[in-house]
């Protein structure tokens, strides 16, 4: 049995206020389209812990 594809559609814009390499500079906002939810970040940091959570609620959704 083959192990099912679980896919999501992100759109992601990303602009630094200085420098590229530091990922404090990073600044963007993030729409997951399957839910239409939408995210400011001010760090890459904040950026990755919202797409886990995102994820996460579509893992739950697919297990219930």
């Amino acid at each position: 049995m083959q192990p099912s594809i679980r896919k999501a559609t992100f759109i992601v814009r990303l602009w630094t206020d200085g420098d590229p390499v530091d990922d404090n500079a990073w600044r963007g906002m993030a729409e997951f389209i399957g839910s239409g939810q939408s995210h400011q970040f001010n760090t890459l940091d904040d950026f990755y812990n919202w797409l886990r959570q995102e994820l996460a609620k579509t893992q739950e959704q697919r297990d219930s």
